[in-house]
């Protein structure tokens, strides 16, 4: 399903604006994700958490406003002395909860502000990013209006979507995705690998022939592409590395969305 697509079937119960907010920040946040940049996936879940606040404080309450704060949302979904619109009023206080959690990963782990005792990590990245799913899910059963097994495939593909491109099996990292090119892959395993790879250990990891794998290497250093550099016996990413893998990878992660 297409990301535009997406906004419209929110749009039908949702503001147009923030359900087009809440998308984009949807799809920033696993862009990070796959792209393995732990802080900016806490950011963007933050910034999520904001339009998803908006939207059920927008139907619980009745007013829709742009800018309201996400704890002065949240305080009036969870006040027993106010009225309640919202159409499951347990699911609005499940969802107040999971919110909260999400907007404040974003500063009192340390996304935003900077600590040594805390460095954003893979784990919590993907607990942000499980909540977002979760919350998206809820929004998407209770206000999509038509056939109902749409939504459910919807639903079911965010439960699976998108499976982990890079997974450890042993000792060795493994690129689960057939549609990289040689070059590509090598990329990926360095950028999984920060502190670099022999080219023995690239050949090992890297299901491809090594004849192939070896003239890949010499492209990807060569003067015209500089992409990665050997620094002893490992060949790391240059910064050119990393902008093309984390777009091909963000490519890889939208392709069902966008």
């Amino acid at each position: 399903m297409k990301s535009a697509d997406l906004v419209s079937l929110l749009s039908q119960s949702i503001d147009g604006r923030l359900a087009q907010s809440l998308v984009d920040e949807f799809i920033e946040l696993e862009e990070a994700f796959t792209a393995r940049k732990w802080k900016a996936t806490e950011l963007d879940g933050g910034r999520f958490a904001e339009a998803a606040s908006r939207i059920v404080y927008a139907i619980d309450s009745g007013n829709l406003n742009l800018t309201k704060g996400v704890d002065d949302c949240l305080r009036y979904i969870d006040s027993q002395q106010l009225s309640h619109a919202f159409p499951e009023r347990q699911t609005a206080v499940h969802l107040a909860k999971v919110i909260r959690v999400v907007y404040k990963f974003r500063s009192q782990r340390g996304a935003v502000h900077v600590t040594p005792h805390y460095t954003a990590n893979e784990i919590d990245s993907r607990l942000v990013q499980e909540m977002v799913r979760w919350i998206l899910a809820e929004l998407l059963r209770l206000f999509v209006v038509g056939d109902r097994e749409v939504v459910a495939a919807i639903i079911r593909d965010l439960a699976r979507f998108p499976f982990p491109l890079m997974r450890m099996f042993g000792d060795d990292a493994f690129l689960q995705a057939t549609s990289f090119t040689t070059e590509e892959e090598i990329l990926a395993h360095l950028l999984f690998n920060r502190g670099g790879l022999a080219q023995a250990d690239i050949v090992r990891v890297v299901p491809k022939d090594a004849s192939g794998i070896s003239r890949a290497i010499k492209k990807l250093q060569s003067a015209s592409c500089r992409q990665i550099k050997k620094m002893g016996n490992k060949w790391v990413l240059t910064d050119l590395g990393i902008n093309r893998i984390e777009e091909r990878l963000a490519r890889e992660t939208i392709t069902n969305i966008n």
